[in-house]
């Protein structure tokens, strides 16, 4: 077989891994339980993979705490958790692992921009290889009207498209007068009119904005007016990036630049790709299946 045909197959086992996610990932929780019932056995038999959250309704600056457990499971096994918005729009998509006795559990912050719509959020959790593709969902519920409609004086508001983002941030020395995202350049441009020196603080959502190197945080690039700013002060958490820039009086517009932006269908994609890519795999190491011909 030549290189060509053996990346050819990858490439097909790949795709069709991915086209078989999305069906797995619509069964929902009374379908699984029907399917692991005989009929006329007049018994229920115990799900194979279970999930549920912590309270069945949020508000929008909770921490909403997913548990689970996959029966018959192996230690380390992987499973793919993924959050629908009540539109159906695809929010969050995690992969995680299970301990030695099968269970898993993974945290949301509500608080996300991406979370703005108001009603049911569904959560589908598949896991598989071994016993096949196993999937269950579990809902809670967000405020309707929840999403922004305006932002704080203590925040910026930028939009893409027609959708608001708020960014927390204070300032010394100058006024903002206008933000904007760029989505192609990965950029959130801050226009200010600086009176004297001083500093501006900006807290931003890593679904805002955020700058990576793999895995790892990186530092971001900030220009002021073009040129570009060697000294300034960054922390960060799990969900915000925090940066102090100090500017000189007459500045006029900082731009911060980052790696990661507002994130959209293809990186969703993107990522169901790559599980889907793993997944195989883990599968082949497992039941010595040969993506790759002996000679």
């Amino acid at each position: 077989m030549s290189t060509h045909k053996e990346y050819a197959l990858i490439a097909i086992l790949a795709t069709a891994a991915v086209i078989g996610i999305i069906p797995a990932f619509a069964q929902s929780a009374a379908d699984t339980s029907s399917s692991q019932n005989s009929p006329g056995t007049g018994s229920q038999q115990i799900l194979p993979v279970v999930v549920s959250t912590d309270k069945d309704v949020y508000d929008r600056q909770s921490i909403v705490i997913v548990t689970g457990h996959v029966q018959n499971a192996i230690a380390g096994q992987a499973v793919t958790m993924k959050v629908s918005d009540p539109t159906g729009k695809i929010v969050q998509v995690n992969q995680l692992t299970l301990d030695n006795n099968g269970n898993f559990q993974d945290k949301i912050n509500t608080s996300s921009p991406l979370w703005s719509s108001g009603g049911t959020y569904t959560i589908s959790v598949q896991a598989g290889a071994q016993q096949g593709l196993l999937s269950t969902t579990t809902q809670f519920s967000l405020p309707s009207g929840g999403g922004e409609t305006s932002c704080t004086p203590q925040q910026l508001s930028a939009t893409v498209g027609s959708e608001l983002y708020c960014i927390d941030y204070s300032i010394d020395g100058g006024t903002v007068s206008g933000v904007t995202l760029n989505t192609a350049s990965k950029t959130l441009a801050v226009q200010m009119q600086a009176d004297s020196d001083g500093q501006i603080t900006l807290n931003i959502p890593r679904s805002v904005l955020d700058a990576k190197s793999g895995t790892t945080d990186s530092v971001f690039v900030v220009m002021i007016d073009g040129e570009q700013v060697q000294q300034l002060t960054e922390s960060s958490t799990n969900d915000t990036r925090n940066i102090t820039i100090p500017f000189q009086a007459g500045s006029e517009k900082i731009e911060i630049i980052g790696t990661q932006i507002i994130p959209e269908f293809g990186p969703i994609a993107a990522l169901v790709l790559a599980i889907a890519i793993i997944s195989i795999i883990a599968v082949s190491a497992k039941t010595g299946l040969r993506l790759m011909p002996k000679y």
